[in-house]
């Protein structure tokens, strides 16, 4: 009976963490990171820049090249890089793991 309990209160509280940490989420100002780190490359209207035309930038309305993307995908490149482009730089260090994941249905949004 005591491990059920114990079980119940782990459950309990890490029901408790996601939530918070989906408002906490909610609270991230996607335009203002995309105005201050992506736009300059980018873009406002996601098609890409000058700059970020001769950098070799995706166009972020393409559907179909969105389509060949996964959620993880963007994770992966807005922290790491992309792989297939060096002049694309890593966020990792300058946006939390949820600022990050908050930009991934920005990108999104562009294709739609």
């Amino acid at each position: 009976m005591r491990s059920k309990a114990i079980i119940c209160f782990i459950f309990s509280g890490l029901i408790f963490c996601l939530s918070l940490s989906n408002t906490l989420a909610a609270d991230i100002d996607t335009a203002a990171i995309y105005a201050e780190k992506c736009a300059l490359c980018h873009g406002e209207d996601g098609k890409g820049t000058p700059t970020g035309i001769d950098f070799e930038v995706k166009d972020f309305t393409d559907a179909e090249w969105q389509g060949t993307r996964t959620d993880d995908d963007f994770v992966n490149s807005i922290t790491n890089g992309n792989p297939d482009n060096s002049n694309y730089l890593p966020f990792g260090d300058m946006l939390s793991e949820e600022e990050i994941k908050a930009m991934v249905p920005v990108v999104r949004a562009f294709a739609q």
